[in-house]
């Protein structure tokens, strides 16, 4: 069920990594901190973060790289999300075209390790 009001997810103190997709680009990291402002937008803070571009079907088409920005936010109430369990890494907000949180800490498939130029 599609739900609007992000203090849901806020609530519940997610802790693993974030994905922000446009269908084009994929951005990841783990996740630092998610709140809501005085003026209702919803922050999304990564500790770092890395992009890479999509090709065909969503798949990445190229390396990682370093990317600079870590802080997204969005007006709370008006990106809808689903709550959904997945049978490998648990509980996630699903939004947009294919963004995710998990809400546990779980093996990441993005080894900062590996990303030129990324200061972790």
């Amino acid at each position: 069920m599609k739900q609007f009001d992000w203090q849901i997810v806020v609530d519940r103190e997610p802790k693993g990594y974030v994905e922000i997709n446009d269908g084009k680009m994929c951005i990841h990291g783990p996740l630092k901190d998610i709140s809501i402002d005085e003026m209702d937008f919803v922050k999304i803070e990564l500790r770092w973060a890395a992009i890479v571009k999509l090709g065909e079907f969503g798949i990445p088409a190229g390396e990682w790289e370093a990317f600079d920005v870590t802080l997204f936010q969005f007006m709370n109430l008006v990106v809808p999300f689903v709550i959904e369990d997945t049978p490998e890494k648990g509980e996630r907000v699903r939004w947009g075209v294919g963004s995710l949180i998990y809400f546990d800490e779980v093996e990441d498939n993005v080894d900062p390790t590996k990303i030129e130029g990324l200061k972790v």
